[in-house]
């Protein structure tokens, strides 16, 4: 293929920057009030107080509720195609866990000892794991995306960035919808539900559900004539909210969500040549993903004067089992069962003010954690030449604490300094048996004297069976080879910034920040010298960023130019001298590049968006003698944009609306060794939605599709070339949908 020079095929960057700012020599921006045809003001809480989004300081995306629908996000993996430089998919296999990717960062190794680099938080209360967070979304006030580390303000595990996803609360006010979707290609309904109602003056309360089920699977088993990937959900969502004088608002939310069929069979590309990546040829019959999820949270923000206290306090307790051929062969090479119980819970105080001419904020953050895992590894290699059966039983834990500030000095009306900093210290730990699991276990009813124990696994555990395990090594071998296991991490974050409003609405902002993302264990191994800790990963990140608004607030230009210097890092790879998938602190990286947002209202009823995000990453030192690093960063594309429109247009008693977005991505590598099998090509996708909707916006009926074109493309591959497979792991297909909404008692 003929490269195009990076420079060359960045100059729609250039001219959507100078497209912004050329404003500025014909008008001044204007600031006051929203006028007629204004674009709609953004309101986020990016530095843990509410905020317009013009006046933060930082790279933020936010899209609002009605942005999401008409978006068509209905996943986090959605969430990819609407911010520049996130990239996200599902992990290997696995349909309810998102892989996020922000700036060349990110994290696809599910096992939980292993932290991700993208902090996802739901009402404020981080997700530890991302075994599961891949969830339907559904009644939600907003999406905030903030890129880049935020070790200050958010702390473990956000040296890429952190989503947040805010639910709507509940108000004093009778209201709700009924929400409806059916998919026609794969038959799939999609249903979600609200009723919120006042009990009191002060004490509201809501129910959110939402349901889905897809009868037929993107992907087709031509070997046991089984379809897979046909996701199935259930969600219940309950609130209430007592707001009992101005002084006081709680909210404490419980929630239950079941997530199945989500199984992403990948295709082996070396003996696999179907022609579609949605046809495979495994052999292992009825393979399977679940997911269930229990959770709890408080949130209560406390007013005293210029002062306000934030309490969020969080509990989830999460089940996952699955069971995947990840070699796509018809005698299947290699198979991983796994049953996994995840339990956290978390507490953080937050103080916010006003002194005199400075903003302020302190807090502290706990969490506990534990997972439980029972993970198998069932090879039959080289036609059965190489076969044996392992299962680990995995524990590990971490407690999790931390203190943090932030003040902002405003000097004048023009001019604000900002200095913060976050202290985290981390204890973990780690114990592990691996078992062989004898074949002939059904041939006798007791173990072996002296030799083997009685099967243990839970009853969920779906992989092979048998009444004896032979002991194969255990937590005292790692430690023999050299490895803690109850290590203590500690790091502290500072940030500086300065942010100078030139006019009333255009601010330019620098700002230094560092971030922290724990160490771990490699612990997808059969060989406890394997069984290595890794160090944390540290980065030093650095910003210069535009926020202006233009032409009496209808165009919108957010540009950030963006640096980051990583040590110590953590990449997962194939280790070439055994085969097994590790993780490493395999070098120090640098990735630079440019990011912009743009929004113009061009009419009363038309409004043209754009993202672009640009990276220059390479790897500036090799630091693991375990593997080598290759030219090009893993899942960091060049360049990716998105161009689209939002219209509603005033017909009889209501108005049209649609949306359509096109969305392109550059090549890039889904692995360290940038081997052929995991060489992603370029891919550009459209997206439409059109539709009616009541001039009260009572009701709407839209028709839809993502990825209309339908576009085939993967997003990651297991190159296990030297045992006999190269798996690719497929995106979505084409979808198309008919929505009907409608919103009773004056919801919107």
């Amino acid at each position: 293929m003929h490269h195009v020079p990076f420079a060359v095929r960045a100059l729609p960057l250039a001219a959507a920057i100078a497209l912004a700012s050329a404003p500025s020599f014909a008008q001044a921006p204007s600031g006051g009030p929203e006028q007629a045809g204004a674009l709609a003001e953004v309101t986020v809480t990016a530095q843990r107080v509410s905020e317009r989004l013009q006046d933060v300081p930082l790279s933020v995306t936010a899209l609002s509720a009605v942005e999401l629908q008409d978006r068509q996000v209905l996943t986090g993996l959605d969430l990819a195609r609407q911010v520049p430089n996130l990239y996200a998919s599902n992990n290997v296999g696995l349909g309810s866990a998102a892989s996020f990717f922000l700036r060349g960062v990110g994290q696809d190794e599910s096992l939980p000892t292993s932290d991700p680099a993208i902090g996802v938080y739901v009402d404020g209360v981080y997700i530890s794991r991302q075994v599961a967070n891949n969830v339907l979304l559904y009644d939600l006030d907003r999406v905030e995306v903030l890129r880049g580390p935020q070790g200050t303000l958010y702390g473990r595990n956000t040296s890429g960035g952190a989503i947040k996803f805010i639910t709507r609360k509940p108000e004093a006010n009778f209201s709700g919808y009924v929400d409806t979707n059916y998919e026609f290609e794969y038959n799939r309904y999609l249903i979600d539900a609200v009723v919120n109602a006042p009990f009191t003056d002060t004490l509201y309360g809501k129910l959110s559900v939402v349901n889905t089920k897809q009868q037929d699977g993107f992907i087709k088993n031509i070997t046991t004539g089984q379809d897979a990937w046909a996701p199935e959900a259930t969600g219940v969502r309950g609130q209430l909210r007592w707001v009992p004088s101005e002084v006081a608002d709680i909210t404490a939310t419980v929630e239950y969500l079941k997530d199945e069929g989500q199984e992403v069979i990948g295709q082996d590309r070396l003996f696999d040549d179907q022609g579609t990546l949605f046809k495979v040829i495994s052999g292992l019959p009825n393979q399977f993903e679940k997911t269930e999820t229990n959770a709890a949270h408080v949130n209560g923000l406390f007013s005293f004067g210029n002062v306000q206290l934030e309490s969020i306090t969080g509990y989830r307790d999460l089940d996952q089992t699955f069971y995947e051929d990840f070699s796509d062969q018809v005698v299947p090479a290699y198979k991983i069962p796994n049953a996994g119980t995840h339990r956290q819970w978390s507490q953080e105080f937050t103080l916010s003010g006003k002194a005199a001419s400075v903003d302020w904020l302190a807090g502290v953050f706990y969490m506990d954690e534990t997972n439980h895992v029972f993970l198998g590894d069932e090879l039959f290699l080289f036609g059965g030449a190489v076969a044996a059966n392992f299962m680990k039983d995995l524990h590990n834990g971490t407690e999790s604490s931390a203190v943090f500030a932030q003040a902002t000095w405003h000097v004048n009306d023009r001019l604000g300094l900002t200095a913060g900093g976050r202290y985290t210290e981390e204890k973990k730990d780690v114990s592990v048996d691996q078992f062989v699991v004898l074949p002939f276990g059904p041939f006798t009813d007791d173990p072996i004297p002296g030799l083997t124990i009685p099967n243990y696994a839970p009853s969920d555990y779906p992989g092979v069976r048998s009444d004896n395990l032979l002991p194969f090594w255990d937590t005292a071998a790692v430690q023999a080879a050299g490895t803690d296991t109850s290590p203590t991490f500690s790091e502290f974050d500072p940030k500086l910034g300065v942010d100078y409003k030139i006019t009333d609405s255009a601010m330019l902002f620098v700002s230094w920040t560092q971030g922290f993302k724990s160490g771990g264990w490699n612990a997808r191994v059969t060989d406890p010298r394997d069984f290595v800790l890794y160090k944390p990963e540290t980065v030093d990140s650095y910003e210069l960023g535009l926020k202006s608004q233009w032409l009496d607030n209808r165009l919108r230009a957010n540009v950030t130019l963006f640096r980051a210097d990583y040590d110590n890092f953590q990449i997962t790879a194939i280790n070439p001298a055994t085969g097994s998938f590790i993780t490493v602190n395999a070098a120090q990286m640098r990735n630079q590049g440019i990011e912009g947002e743009f929004a113009w209202s061009a009419s009363d009823s038309v409004s043209l968006f754009a993202n672009i995000g640009t990276n220059d990453a390479k790897y500036t030192e090799s630091t693991s003698p375990a593997v080598s690093v290759s030219d090009k960063v893993k899942r960091t594309p060049e360049l990716s944009y998105a161009l689209g429109a939002d219209i509603h247009y005033p017909i009889g008693n209501g108005r049209l609306i649609s949306n359509v977005r096109y969305t392109h991505t550059d090549e890039y590598f889904a692995d360290l060794a940038n081997s052929e099998s995991a060489h992603v090509p370029p891919v550009g996708l459209f997206d439409v939605m059109f539709g009616y909707e009541s001039s009260d916006a009572t009701w709407r009926a839209t028709v839809s599709c993502k990825n209309c074109a339908d576009e085939e493309s993967f997003h990651s591959a297991l190159d296990f070339g030297a045992l006999g497979f190269a798996t690719r792991f497929p995106n979505p297909p084409r979808q198309v949908f008919l929505n009907l909404r409608y919103n009773f008692a004056g919801s919107k």
